[in-house]
């Protein structure tokens, strides 16, 4: 997994409750180093020990800590990467250019093998006014997270929509299939992941 994902929380973790929590967690996770170079793509085993003991850390179950850490990416990636949020006017306009970011995120990746693996988890299946269906293919099943950053980025631009995963791979799909409504004028939806 690209170092990006546990430098957000690493960093967090660093600068509310110290580097010692960090080794502490790092220990429990039976990591020796956690990464966080954003040129580097990283066992995903470690990267997933490490959440799970920060989680116990800070005393939140998975779901919360996803809703964490999908605020702190936002305002992560808002300070070091502005230009992906100027770029986009709306929920949808950035969730629909949230393929090539993540794309762009894994481009300092020098390994072919790994770039690719990088650059083949998301695609926009389809988009239209209201509405944008991606597709997420990754052994590591994180929809969780995409459904966080799916609400965390509606509130982002104070807008309106709903999240439905009519396919998932704990469900036994090959792929996790979002498909997502917004509000385009009255606000007339409730901003709920379904």
């Amino acid at each position: 997994m690209i170092g990006l994902i546990q430098r957000v929380l690493i960093d967090h973790v660093e600068s509310h409750y110290g580097e010692a929590a960090v080794d502490r967690i790092a220990a429990q996770a039976g990591v020796s180093s956690p990464g966080r170079r954003i040129d580097t793509d990283y066992d995903d085993a470690d990267t997933f020990a490490f959440f799970e003991a920060a989680g116990d850390y800070l005393e939140l179950d998975h779901e919360a800590l996803m809703t964490l850490y999908a605020d702190l990416f936002i305002n992560w990636t808002r300070r070091h990467y502005p230009m992906f949020f100027s770029m986009a006017d709306s929920a949808q306009a950035f969730l629909g250019r949230q393929p090539a970011i993540h794309v762009s995120l894994g481009a300092g990746i020098r390994d072919p093998g790994l770039r690719s693996r990088v650059n083949d988890k998301f695609r926009v299946v389809d988009q239209s006014e209201g509405a944008l269906i991606v597709e997420y293919r990754s052994a590591n099943g994180l929809c969780s997270l995409y459904r966080a950053l799916f609400a965390r980025v509606l509130e982002e631009y104070a807008q309106s929509g709903e999240l439905a995963e009519t396919r998932c791979r704990h469900r036994g799909d090959d792929r996790c299939r979002f498909e997502m409504t917004f509000a385009t004028g009255s606000g007339s939806l409730s901003g709920s992941v379904a």
